[in-house]
């Protein structure tokens, strides 16, 4: 029943089309929409996007893009593309909270469907107002048992590059004086797995890298969280117990005990906060990493907004309690990050990070000032692949000058969701 739901609300907006800025834009939109029409909802996704990156500002592109993510599945794309299309668009604000209820559903969040089936019952359009009805008495009378399927989302990046400072593993390692460079090949992965109607999911999230002229730093983690999620208010909660694991050289590194909690809030103006803390109890994976024993205690303050382009700025907090003092830093870090659409499917990410590091205890104390720029640029291909390029320059100053570095790091990979 959503499926024939969402079909008709996707004959309302083509009319906006026309108005798309650029024949490009034009021409990408009436492909996109014979895609559809074709029940090719993956490539009607690829030029919807394309439509939009080409120019077309009007709603169109975004409301049909949203309605192609939900066709495929893809329920947390579609929501996120309908939370967009109701912060920008307020005119169709009803509308899109209506589509993004549907998203929420097949997500299994209850809650935050009905308050966005609330919202659209308020439409002025009886028919949106008359399907949100429904669609919070379906919610009311079904069994919880029954309402969704689990989900199973995973995404794959993996790439090619060289870096002129491997000699520093997780800022915990850095040997006086020692300097290495050498190419890299490297594979990151994240699985996440929903219980349906249940407000738990498992994500996974694993980490290899290799190289060629350095093997002595070859690394790779894995770590495993059980999240639980639910709204108090305005606020959404999630929280839940960790486990890790990392290596080094092929001998174990860390193995990290932990809890991650955050709360998040959203606001009608595509804004959002977070509040995030972590605590792990940190072990040494084989006895030459003993000093390592400890733990960490980290709080994360976040704020990001969401448009046209996304910027977000943060502060971090972090403190080290290790069984050497040498590796049990005190920090403070502020970040910012954008990301903005380019011509022809390109996107752009560029973040500044200034982090301030103490060793209160050490035999030596010291204070470090670690100052990062990172750059990269993507671009979704046909085959459903996303192309990204990145570099990445670190400057460290440290009161003991042994402790002082700088490096640049390049790479270019392939991504995906799935």
């Amino acid at each position: 029943m959503l499926r024939a739901l969402l079909f008709t609300a996707v004959c309302v907006l083509p009319a906006f089309a026309a108005a798309a800025q650029g024949v490009d834009a034009s021409a990408l939109f009436a492909q996109g929409e014979r895609a559809f029409a074709t029940a090719d909802f993956r490539e009607a996704v690829r030029l919807f996007t394309a439509a939009r990156d080409a120019g077309a500002a009007e709603p169109s592109s975004s409301y049909n893009l949203g309605v192609s993510q939900y066709r495929l599945g893809d329920y947390a794309a579609a929501e996120a593309t309908f939370a967009t299309l109701a912060a920008q668009f307020p005119a169709l604000r009803e509308l899109a909270e209506y589509n993004r209820g549907l998203a929420l559903r097949g997500l299994g969040d209850v809650a935050a469907a009905s308050t966005a089936f609330g919202r659209a019952r308020a439409s002025a359009d009886e028919k949106i107002a008359a399907l949100a009805n429904a669609q919070l008495g379906e919610l009311a009378s079904a069994p919880l048992a029954t309402r969704v399927e689990p989900q199973l989302q995973a995404y794959v990046s993996g790439g090619i590059g060289y870096d002129d400072n491997v000699a520093l593993v997780d800022e915990l390692l850095l040997t006086a004086g020692q300097s290495a460079s050498s190419s890299l090949a490297e594979l990151i992965g994240v699985l996440s797995r929903d219980f349906g109607s249940m407000p738990l999911r498992v994500d996974a999230t694993g980490y290899w890298i290799r190289y060629a002229d350095t093997s002595e730093f070859d690394q790779s983690a894995l770590r495993i969280a059980l999240v639980a999620q639910g709204d108090l208010g305005a606020w959404t909660l999630a929280a839940g117990p960790t486990v890790a694991r990392s290596t080094l050289d092929g001998d174990g590194f860390e193995e990290l005990i932990g809890a991650d909690l955050r709360l998040r809030r959203g606001f009608d103006s595509g804004l959002s906060f977070e509040v995030r803390a972590v605590y792990d109890d940190v072990g040494a994976g084989a006895e030459r990493f003993s000093y390592l024993d400890g733990s960490r205690r980290q709080l994360r303050l976040g704020l990001q907004h969401t448009g046209n382009a996304r910027i977000r700025v943060g502060f971090d907090l972090e403190r080290n309690e290790r069984a050497d003092p040498g590796v049990s830093a005190s920090r403070q870090r502020w970040f910012v990050a954008y990301q903005w659409r380019l011509p022809a499917a390109w996107t752009a990410d560029t973040a500044l990070t200034h982090r301030k590091s103490r060793y209160s205890e050490a035999n030596v104390p010291r204070d470090e000032r670690l100052v990062e720029w990172s750059f990269t640029a993507n671009r979704e291909l046909s085959i459903g692949w996303t192309l990204n390029a990145s570099y990445r320059w670190s400057d460290n100053d440290s009161n003991v000058d042994v402790f002082s570095y700088d490096g640049q790091r390049v790479a270019l990979g392939l991504a995906r969701s799935f």
